[in-house]
């Protein structure tokens, strides 16, 4: 799997509603319910989020919609996240602008965030090839922090790895 799009809406107790409402506005969504979320594969190519239709059905069925985006062959990665309407968070990284750079980050951080994004083992790696003690120190720093800034190569990640955490975090369908 070199290319994954899909969205995320927080299940209800009639899925019924949640997935007449998902194919009123996406028509060729493969749709797989779990028990917790029903997810939405979108095509290849559908790459770009439609933020504002993500946000118009999280705030139509008042839950939380998650669109969770990845490219393996450049570490490209979105993660959108929505409760009844509101962005709660938004990343992504090296997607539009910059290879393996974060071009955008809103909202607080998510709590799988500082076990995915900043595993110690990570930054063992990054740290013995950075330049110089003043480098490794604003490393460490970064890492202690969870500090996550649109310009910066740090924290870098896999795309397909950062992804495949998040999915199993939450309990999406289509990763069990």
């Amino acid at each position: 799997m070199g290319t994954w799009n899909a969205f995320y809406v927080r299940a209800h107790a009639d899925n019924t509603t949640v997935t007449s409402a998902i194919r009123e506005k996406f028509p060729d969504a493969e749709i797989e319910s779990s028990f917790a979320f029903v997810g939405s594969r979108m095509s290849d190519n559908d790459f770009e989020p439609p933020e504002a239709d993500l946000a118009a059905l999280s705030l139509r069925l008042e839950t939380e919609v998650i669109w969770l985006a990845f490219q393996s062959a450049v570490d490209a990665f979105q993660f959108y996240h929505w409760r009844s309407g509101e962005c709660l968070r938004a990343l992504v990284y090296g997607c539009f602008k910059e290879e393996r750079t974060w071009e955008r980050v809103e909202g607080r951080p998510e709590p799988w965030e500082r076990d995915v994004l900043f595993d110690q083992r990570e930054l063992e790696h990054v740290v013995k090839y950075a330049g110089g003690d003043s480098g490794r120190e604003e490393l460490r720093r970064i890492w202690r922090d969870a500090e996550i800034v649109p310009g910066r190569t740090e924290p870098g990640l896999s795309s397909r790895g950062c992804a495949h955490k998040i999915a199993a975090y939450y309990g999406f369908p289509h990763y069990r």
